[in-house]
């Protein structure tokens, strides 16, 4: 599972779901008038995320709008508000990667749809800088603006929202880039909702409803793209759908180091490739060990030189757990003899001397362990007695029996 693969599709998906609802927001208009009415909207979306995959997002979007404009009269500065719950796996997903704080940008998409005019309007939301907790989930404020709008023939007038563009960027409590660094998540609408913002009025006469920003009426044009609001619409779900689990994300690394037998009296050098797919919102993963052939120097009885050649033989996938900082690795393997000589003389060739039974490898970190970087892994196993070594199987099969072996290894991300 190549971290830097997982960085870049990611996407990002982490805190991404932080902003998922935020920007529908964006599709809102509201002017801060005394004439304005309430409005409130809530829409659920689907975001997929780096490392957590597809999550489902709730966003309650909340501010003012008039119900009547009259032609030629502008809408006023768009003001956009909205608070969106981030669910927990993407917490656990941030803080597995080491983000504090997660902040960013988005584009709401939405259409104004009004007597011979629909507009389609990408609404530019900033994302508050938001403490990332330890567990659970939490909200994000996200706030923005577009430009008036003014319309020149009467009627009915609609907004409605569509999609998210995300690009967010969690930070770690130094104020360094995740090893996610900044991504992209394209948030699609789940289906079948009512996504009407607000239906308003375009009177043939200016209402007695005004706005002025900042002590000046803001001017008004014919042709600027910003949403219009909405009032609220007659339903909503009020909680996100269940979707399946992502299938995880795929994350290579390489593998270094050393196992060392005291009871045989050497070590052997070790490297090679772990192959995994994590679900970092549940914190797990599988993954797909292979090692190298190796080859080692032994003392046998402690007195008498042997050299061995070494193969290995997995049993099924790893699995192991990640958590922040920290990770374990669990694998059952055979270890194989394919070369045995004492004093230089072979005594064995071949590939069929192996351990009885498989070895249990389990692993745990050694200081921080960085899902998207690697770390060390340490741990102990024990080895059974080997059959199938040849006519001198019963000098050769004992050989191999040990416990209290130790293993000590680099995982490094491709």
């Amino acid at each position: 599972m190549s971290p830097r693969k997982v960085s870049r599709k990611l996407v990002a998906a982490l805190a991404a779901t932080t902003t998922s609802g935020l920007v529908a927001a964006g599709l809102v208009l509201g002017t801060g008038s005394s004439g304005a009415v309430p409005v409130s909207l809530t829409l659920n979306y689907t975001c997929p995320f780096p490392l957590i995959g597809n999550q489902a997002i709730k966003a309650v979007i909340s501010t003012d709008l008039p119900a009547t404009v009259g032609i030629g009269e502008p809408t006023g500065e768009i003001k956009i508000n909205a608070v969106t719950t981030v669910p927990e796996t993407a917490t656990q997903g941030l803080t597995l990667v080491g983000a504090t704080t997660v902040e960013g940008t988005a584009l709401a998409a939405s259409t104004v749809a009004a007597p011979g005019i629909t507009l389609p309007v990408n609404v530019p939301i900033t994302v508050a800088k938001t403490n990332v907790p330890a567990s659970g989930a939490f909200d994000v404020n996200a706030t923005g603006s577009a430009p008036s709008l003014s319309f020149t023939q009467p009627g009915e007038a609609k907004i409605t929202v569509g999609d998210l563009k995300l690009t967010l960027t969690p930070k770690t409590a130094t104020g360094a880039e995740t090893g996610l660094g900044t991504f992209d998540s394209a948030c699609t609408q789940v289906p079948g909702q009512n996504n009407l913002l607000h239906t308003f009025t375009i009177a043939n006469t200016t209402p007695t409803w005004t706005t002025t920003i900042g002590g000046t009426p803001p001017p008004s044009t014919t042709t600027t793209p910003p949403p219009i609001t909405t009032t609220t619409p007659t339903t909503s779900p009020s909680t996100p759908p269940t979707l399946p689990p992502g299938e995880g994300v795929d994350i290579d690394y390489g593998l270094s180091g050393s196992s060392t037998l005291p009871r045989l009296g050497g070590t052997v050098p070790l490297s090679g490739s772990v192959d995994a797919k994590a679900n970092l919102g549940q914190g797990t993963f599988t993954a797909a060990l292979a090692l190298n052939k190796t080859k080692g120097d032994f003392k046998i009885v402690g007195v008498l030189p042997a050299t061995a050649e070494i193969d290995f033989e997995m049993v099924g996938q790893g699995s192991g757990t990640m958590s922040a900082g920290a990770a374990t690795f669990q694998q059952q393997l055979y270890v194989k003899l394919t070369s045995v000589s004492i004093f230089g003389l072979p005594i064995y060739s071949g590939d069929t001397c192996r351990t009885q039974k498989p070895a249990d490898i389990k692993l745990a970190s050694s200081g921080t362990f960085d899902p998207l970087g690697g770390g060390k892994l340490k741990g102990t196993y024990s080895l059974t007695r080997a059959d199938g070594c040849g006519p001198l199987n019963d000098y050769i099969g004992p050989f191999v029996f040990s416990q209290n072996n130790t293993i000590d290894v680099t995982l490094a991300a491709k």
